[in-house]
């Protein structure tokens, strides 16, 4: 059945004999098309056939253009019906506008389901979601109930912005690296081959070379320390960044906690040789230029512009007055880790 809604966005509603199955929820569908330099739209007639062929119910819009996943979310939120769950196709920055909208919106109860087409897909490593979308569906298919999972939550004074992750925001070389990756005209060509995790790899060198230490204050669990040669400043929601580097292994998606870690400025050799192989194994907390701070109620302020970015987004280049506090999202999944969610 084809519905042209008053917004002039197509959509599609699939019922089984015109029977709405009733232990199923309906799925209203946001498919952004060009995450993961097209992946989503080359996955997208395999979802399709998987839920005609189990007679799923649902609608779909195609996010066309930067934050129209945030309006549709938005606009979806406001007029939600019940038994209704917004399901995500596209890449974690995709993910992170649909939780924007639905939360600006002001409906905090609002199950979302996720299926990773990016090129970097953190959260899913994150929350135990399998990274291949046809088989995160079948997670999504056989949940019978959402659980709750940590959002982080922003509000930067100097911009009075406020916004809401799901994977970190990082304050300079992170930054760095995601806005050179962005920018970077091989992305495109290794994610068509798969390999868009070198896209990253490839841009750490000119990043670290770009990158000069900053001035960064930090105010966490009633004190506050000044770091003069901060490097890396990320704080994050679990243990993933940077298309799986394990920025800090013990962080969890269900302590309403964020994990701040903050890097000093090091010379190449160190932190290439050394310390950047320990955090691929999850050992670089040893060392006392590594920091980390675990809370619910965070503050971090630079004075000098630097990088930012949020859920692999560019956040331009500036100076940060952030507060950072915790809530939570109902997500439509079941995982191996989905136990320890409830």
């Amino acid at each position: 059945k084809l519905v042209i809604s008053r917004y002039n966005i197509h959509r599609i509603s699939f019922l089984k004999g015109g029977i709405r199955m009733a232990d199923t929820p309906h799925f209203y569908i946001i498919l952004n098309q060009v995450a993961g330099t097209g992946q989503a739209q080359k996955i997208w007639p395999q979802i399709e056939t998987a839920l005609k062929q189990r007679g799923i119910s649902y609608e779909l819009q195609i996010s066309s253009y930067p934050g129209h996943t945030t309006r549709i979310a938005y606009q979806f939120a406001r007029f939600k019906r019940t038994n209704q769950v917004l399901l995500i196709v596209g890449g974690d920055g995709t993910l992170n506008q649909a939780i924007n909208g639905v939360q600006s919106a002001g409906k905090h109860d609002i199950p979302i389901a996720y299926l990773p087409c990016g090129s970097g897909n953190d959260f899913a490593r994150g929350i135990g979601l399998n990274s291949d979308p046809l088989q995160a569906l079948e997670q999504i298919l056989a949940a019978t109930a959402p659980v709750n999972i940590d959002l982080g939550v922003y509000h930067d004074a100097l911009k009075n912005e406020t916004g809401y992750f799901v994977n970190n925001v990082g304050i300079g070389f992170d930054a760095s690296v995601v806005s050179i990756t962005n920018n970077s005209k091989s992305k495109r060509f290794l994610n068509k081959c798969h390999l868009g995790s070198l896209s990253y790899v490839f841009s750490l060198i000119q990043a670290f070379t770009s990158q000069d230490a900053f001035q960064v204050t930090v105010k966490a669990n009633g004190s506050v320390k000044n770091f003069s040669r901060g490097f890396l400043v990320t704080t994050t929601n679990h243990p993933y960044f940077g298309s799986g580097v394990p920025i800090m292994p013990s962080a969890r998606v269900d302590d309403q906690k964020l994990d701040l870690v903050v890097i000093e400025k090091l010379n190449v050799f160190f932190f290439f040789c050394y310390l950047f192989i320990m955090m691929l194994t999850g050992k670089h907390t040893r060392y006392k230029t590594v920091h980390h701070f675990r809370t619910d109620d965070l503050v971090i302020r630079t004075q000098t512009l630097e990088f930012g970015q949020v859920d692999g987004e560019e956040m331009g280049s500036r100076a940060f007055d952030m507060h950072f506090k915790v809530t939570s999202q109902p997500f439509w999944l079941t995982t191996t880790k989905t136990e320890q969610f409830k």
